[in-house]
């Protein structure tokens, strides 16, 4: 086998390892998106907003991280192959920046919310992002 079929493994190997992550992430985002809708029905929530307001915070940091990482692997796929010019590799490296651009976006909006006791998680809760 040889050097660069195992460093296209690795990328596999590591790309299904962040597939899984951001499934568990979408989720935890679920939950907390059915935590709030027991909160407005006057329900027993799961989760008090602040704890909401953690978890969200967590999972949206690991979301970031995610996505860092799937810059990575865009352009270490593009080193391995050596695609350089192929504008369908550019496009996959410029998708895993606008989504990395989205996902910190949202950590900023929690963290400079993260105050605001009225601060209604369901707001910036977005799971596809």
């Amino acid at each position: 086998m040889s050097n660069q079929n195992e460093k296209q493994i690795e990328l596999v190997n590591g790309q299904i390892i962040g597939i899984i992550l951001f499934i568990l992430t979408l989720i935890v985002s679920v939950i907390i998106a059915y935590n709030e809708k027991l909160l407005r029905e006057n329900k027993s929530g799961l989760f008090s907003n602040k704890d909401a307001l953690n978890i969200s915070l967590i999972n949206r940091i690991v979301v970031v991280i995610l996505g860092i990482y799937f810059v990575y692997d865009a352009y270490e796929r593009r080193r391995v192959s050596n695609s350089y010019d192929d504008p369908n590799s550019n496009l996959q490296i410029l998708a895993s920046w606008l989504a990395l651009i989205a996902s910190a976006i949202i950590v900023y909006i929690i963290v400079n919310n993260y105050k605001n006791v009225n601060f209604d998680v369901s707001e910036i809760e977005e799971p596809t992002l």
